[in-house]
């Protein structure tokens, strides 16, 4: 997956902290959880940004060994109670509480894992989703201020601002 140097929700999901465990003692890290110039011991959980996760995850110890520092946990925003949520009613995720850019650090993390199932639960959330923000933004008469509306995330926001703009657009062309 690439990511965008200028886009501010790459930049923002990048930033989002990842749950990890340390595999080994690392001197003089003790600072990531507010204990400068102590190390971290092995086994200690600490949420780390997903850019750093991802580098720690990735760099093995040695040429010799294949353990790397960290092993990642399976975030919040992913988890089973979240997922089976998604499964039951899509459209009813306040997304934007669990994670202002839901789909991009899904996206990612996805990625990384080659997870399949998360990707098609969450293709499958984007379209049942799709097909409401796309009645609310066609609608001019519905009240914008619904829940569902502000249950949006980042990306959805934009497909929302989107289909609004051309529905005007539309509506505009064809009185003229």
């Amino acid at each position: 997956m690439t990511s965008n140097y200028f886009d501010l929700d790459d930049i923002l999901s990048d930033g989002e902290k990842i749950p990890c465990r340390f595999n080994i003692t690392v001197p003089g890290l003790g600072y990531l959880e507010g204990n400068p110039g102590k190390s971290i011991a092995k086994d200690t959980k600490i949420e780390l940004p997903l850019w750093l996760a991802e580098i720690l995850a990735i760099c093995e110890l040695s040429e010799d060994s294949q353990q790397s520092f960290i092993d990642l946990s399976q975030p919040d925003f992913i988890n089973y109670k979240v997922i089976n949520a998604i499964k039951t009613n899509a459209v009813n995720i306040d997304l934007h509480s669990i994670l202002t850019n839901y789909y991009k650090l899904s996206e990612k993390w996805a990625s990384m894992f080659n997870d399949v199932e998360l990707i098609e639960v969450v293709m499958q959330m984007l379209k049942e989703r799709s097909f409401e923000i796309n009645n609310y933004a066609s609608n001019a008469s519905k009240q914008i201020n619904n829940n569902f509306i502000f249950s949006l995330d980042e990306f959805e926001k934009k497909l929302f601002k989107v289909t609004s703009d051309s529905n005007k657009q539309m509506r505009k062309w064809l009185k003229d």
